[in-house]
């Protein structure tokens, strides 16, 4: 099935790869007149469903991008994984076949500083990832990202505030995570953090997770709340760790090639990058009010919310956050989102 998934990919790919060709033939930049906007045709790629809130983002910015340029730059957007997993879609961006993506985990295989965000607890919920996007570490994310995995980011969407979600064991303290099969991403620093508080990670894309626990390949997973009502897991699991104190509530870069980036003109890329901002302000906020409906679909499904240690979860990662923080050459990073915890 996998294989059959992944040719359907490459064949639209190769179609969207000819549309290209077609759309941006000419100098870099479109036109050659920095002040003249080209015609061009973004493709946006997302692994998750049109039910989840990076799609709602997605077509805020094809809205506003079409309007601010009369049309000449459109987009098309991809959701559900139709272009492949995250890892697929950050290889394509950077040989060109997709424009832009939202870059989770599995970035962080190109751009290892993405690791730090993957951390557990260590943002606390959206207000946090909020006050970080408007710090000076999304400044210093950006140029990092860019050095090390050669993407622009454009603007950060949201996530979620994410919990951890089981079958047979409710979750109060670190202990009852030993041994538990849970559902990771591809993600070094958060199978670290995993196996450091007992855990079995067990990484799986976004799309098999529902059969994943119905088949107990796994025992739970992490997901935000949005994604445990749209994918159903109400249907599987019986507990979720309580939203006061989200496991992962990261900012999620929305990237596209620095190549590609810096071969758009000033009118283009000002077009591109107002637009992202408007759409990721959207996004951010249509997520906080994603999240409480979702929080009320799933406990009103009969999810029980359980209440954890918080501290003696800390006790144990805030030793892995500093490893990594140093691995990465990142403690002033660190710092600044731990400075900005409440």
């Amino acid at each position: 099935m996998r294989t059959r998934k992944r040719g359907i990919a490459a064949a639209i790919l190769a179609a969207i790869a000819l549309v290209l060709t077609a759309c941006q033939g000419g100098p870099p930049g479109g036109t050659g007149n920095p002040d003249e906007i080209g015609e061009r045709k973004l493709v946006f790629a997302l692994i998750t469903p049109e039910s989840f809130p990076y799609f709602d983002g997605a077509e805020k910015f094809k809205q506003v991008v079409e309007e601010k340029t009369d049309g000449k730059i459109t987009v098309d957007i991809f959701a559900g994984g139709q272009l492949g997993q995250e890892r697929d879609i950050n290889e394509s961006i950077l040989d060109g076949s997709i424009h832009i993506g939202v870059g989770a985990g599995a970035l962080a295989t190109l751009a290892p500083v993405m690791n730090l965000l993957e951390l557990p607890f260590l943002i606390q919920d959206q207000a946090h990832m909020q006050r970080i996007v408007d710090s000076p570490a999304a400044d210093q994310l950006k140029e990092r990202i860019r050095t090390e995995g050669k993407f622009h980011v454009l603007d950060f969407f949201s996530t979620g505030d994410s919990s951890i979600q089981t079958v047979d064991v409710p979750i109060n303290e670190p202990s009852d995570l030993n041994g538990l099969k849970l559902r990771s991403i591809e993600n070094p620093a958060l199978t670290d953090a995993l196996r450091s508080l007992g855990a079995n990670p067990t990484p799986m894309p976004y799309g098999e997770v529902y059969t994943g626990i119905q088949t107990g390949v796994i025992e739970g997973a992490t997901l935000d709340w949005g994604s445990v009502n749209s994918l159903k897991l109400f249907e599987l699991v019986n507990y979720a760790t309580a939203p006061e104190a989200a496991f992962l509530a990261e900012p999620r870069p929305v990237i596209m090639s620095a190549d590609f980036w810096d071969t758009l003109n000033q009118a283009e890329q000002e077009a591109i990058s107002e637009a992202m901002t408007e759409a990721a302000t959207y996004e951010r906020q249509f997520f906080v009010d994603l999240q409480k409906k979702a929080i009320e679909a799933v406990t009103g499904a009969g999810v029980e919310v359980t209440q954890i240690d918080e501290q003696a979860f800390l006790e144990i990662l805030e030793p892995v956050w500093r490893k990594w923080a140093a691995d990465l050459d990142a403690e002033d990073m660190l710092k600044t989102i731990q400075d900005l915890r409440e």
